[in-house]
């Protein structure tokens, strides 16, 4: 219970410190409204029923009546619940400009962390799973922010003001009656939040695993269709909401549970309350006023000694909810400058040094490859499926780092440069191009920022884009979809060279770019390809062998590792691996290609 209790208010105080360093002197100097308000509110809330136990004594006692009169005291009455209410709702006007820009500041902040976080750990995650530990997360910040400002904050004010007054009148009695309630309430409610938070975690777990399970399939639903799978997936999306439903009526039975104990509570300590101030009535130690304040008081103070009790069982809600989000927090990001980047200058003499590489252990992907690309000249990378093609590419843009080994650009090696600066230097054609749910023009425009239309269309006719653009009745203003799926795969990749030539390199890597097209389309685009980046070093990945005739240099990869290279006449005359997929892919030419 200590245990949980300690990660509870380091969560807290995590959850704290991250909203007063992302907040400007606007949200702080608004806090301090807030708060002020809160208090206010509980001090007139409490004193309440003093004006109430002054108008009911003025009935009995002429004195009263004389010194201060009836209307004055039920004015005051009057008053006091109006200020409070008053204070309440203009707290709550104030703090909903503040929660919104805090939401909003926050949400920027764990965004802005998940995107700087390095690719190994976008590998290990599922993209629904993450959005739901988002989600769960600023709604835990929520829960605990609301229960903190509007429950823990305003009742420990009332209490201490209904302390100060049952002292004041000299009522010892039901001063202790307060006291054990306060222990009974306590105790309950410590308990109580104590034995929530688990049932909060399971059910926080089981909803992040449904969602990963439920997006993981929507963004598969044609592989599914494809494959008449939807009976499968019904299932497994069937059963992991089953279990999230499970987890939930956990929780809400623990919830009730601790319902029905703080009820008993109550029941009792008010029948103690009613009985003695009853009893003290009768033998004439206590006013009819007095006699309404202490039962407006117990009835008054249950009400907010409950709220806290839940409170504190929300808040262990909020922290169950939070400690996925701040897990995520905690997870190392790369490292990006601030401010402007200087851009990497230099021919772009690209060169690798003994790279091995692997995504886990005891499996290499790559083993000792070494070779080096002159300024302007290009190199093509061919192998069979699983060879570590790909690999180089991720390695060049540090998706993923090297084992061992280094990568040098004009002589500096990559880890030298600032990740902005590298990845501006390179522009990389995948092989499945997947595009933002915007326009063709903010898709193309990701190559460079603030590149005008004139030399956005100038990328567009480079790529053989640019007519089929302009049929189209948005034009450039035509929305690609979700991950693009309103373009054909040729399309895309289209486009994708487009942002490449759009962004002017250091350095082109093409991997498969011609894989989705047709053999005129390839044609076209291997031609364009050759032309933009003659004064630019390239590095070509290929399977099909007709998109790297044209190189400098081919290298042949096997299982990781170099074991060819020459120019493509060389390959095929030396007659090993390369000649032998070139026959696999040619039976009826042994020629020498030639692109033209």
């Amino acid at each position: 219970m200590r245990s949980n209790a300690g990660s509870a208010l380091a969560s807290i105080r995590s959850l704290g410190a991250v909203i007063w360093s992302d907040t400007n002197a606007f949200v702080k100097i608004r806090i301090a409204v807030v708060l002020i308000l809160v208090v206010a509110a509980a001090v007139l809330t409490a004193l309440g029923p003093v004006a109430l136990k002054l108008l009911v004594d003025s009935f009995t006692e002429p004195a009263v009546v004389a010194s201060v009169g009836t209307y004055l005291l039920v004015a005051l009455y009057v008053l006091s619940q109006w200020l409070s209410r008053s204070a309440g709702e203009l707290r709550g006007f104030i703090y909903a400009r503040v929660e919104r820009r805090v939401f909003r500041a926050l949400s920027e902040r764990v965004f802005d962390h998940l995107m700087r976080l390095p690719m190994r750990f976008h590998f290990s995650r599922r993209t629904g799973a993450l959005h739901q530990a988002l989600d769960n997360g600023l709604q835990g910040y929520q829960l605990v922010m609301h229960h903190l400002v509007f429950t823990v904050l305003p009742v420990i004010a009332e209490l201490a003001t209904t302390v100060y007054v049952l002292n004041l009148l000299n009522l010892p009695t039901f001063l202790v009656l307060f006291f054990c309630a306060l222990v009974c309430y306590a105790g309950a409610f410590s308990y109580g939040a104590a034995a929530v938070v688990k049932p909060a975690e399971a059910a926080s777990s089981a909803a992040i695993q449904a969602t990963g399970v439920i997006v993981d399939n929507l963004m598969n639903v044609e592989t599914i269709k494809q494959c008449a799978a939807e009976d499968v997936v019904r299932k497994k999306v069937s059963e992991a909401l089953l279990r999230s439903e499970t987890e939930w009526v956990g929780f809400y039975k623990r919830y009730a549970y601790n319902g029905v104990t703080v009820a008993t509570i109550f029941a009792l300590l008010l029948a103690a309350t009613v009985a003695i101030a009853s009893y003290e009535v009768q033998r004439g130690r206590m006013t009819v006023g007095e006699f309404v304040l202490v039962n407006a008081y117990m009835l008054q103070l249950v009400r907010p000694i409950e709220m806290m009790g839940f409170a504190m069982q929300a808040l262990s809600q909020g922290v169950a909810l939070l400690k996925e989000m701040f897990g995520l927090m905690h997870e190392t990001p790369e490292v990006y400058p601030s401010g402007d980047c200087k851009p990497i200058a230099g021919v772009g003499r690209l060169e690798l040094r003994e790279i091995s590489a692997s995504y886990r252990a005891g499996r290499a992907v790559l083993s000792n490859v070494s070779f080096t690309i002159e300024g302007g000249k290009t190199v093509g990378i061919v192998g069979a499926s699983g060879c570590g093609k790909s690999t180089l590419v991720r390695l060049l843009t540090r998706i993923v780092d090297a084992d061992s080994g280094s990568i040098l650009i004009d002589g500096v090696p990559i880890t030298d440069h600032p990740l902005t600066a590298l990845r501006r230097a390179i522009a990389v054609v995948g092989q499945d191009t997947a595009l933002l749910n915007g326009s063709i023009r903010t898709n193309i425009l990701m190559g460079r920022p603030g590149a005008s239309q004139k030399e956005i269309e100038q990328a567009a006719r480079a790529a053989r884009l640019h007519e089929f653009i302009v049929s189209l009745p948005d034009g450039y203003h035509t929305q690609v979809g979700e991950r693009g799926v309103k373009l054909s795969a040729g399309e895309r990749q289209r486009l994708a060279i487009a942002r490449a030539l759009l962004k002017a390199p250091l350095l082109y890597v093409f991997d498969e770019p011609t894989s989705a097209l047709d053999a005129k389309n390839e044609r076209a685009i291997l031609q364009s390809i050759i032309e933009l980046s003659a004064s630019t070093t390239t590095l070509m990945i290929a399977h099909r062998l007709s998109t790297v005739v044209h190189a400098h240099e081919i290298i042949v990869l096997d299982q990781g590792r170099v074991v060819e290279r020459g120019r493509h006449e060389e390959l095929l005359m030396a007659d090993g691996q390369y000649a032998a997929l070139w026959r696999a892919q040619h039976p009826d030419r042994m020629a020498v290609a030639e692109v033209t």
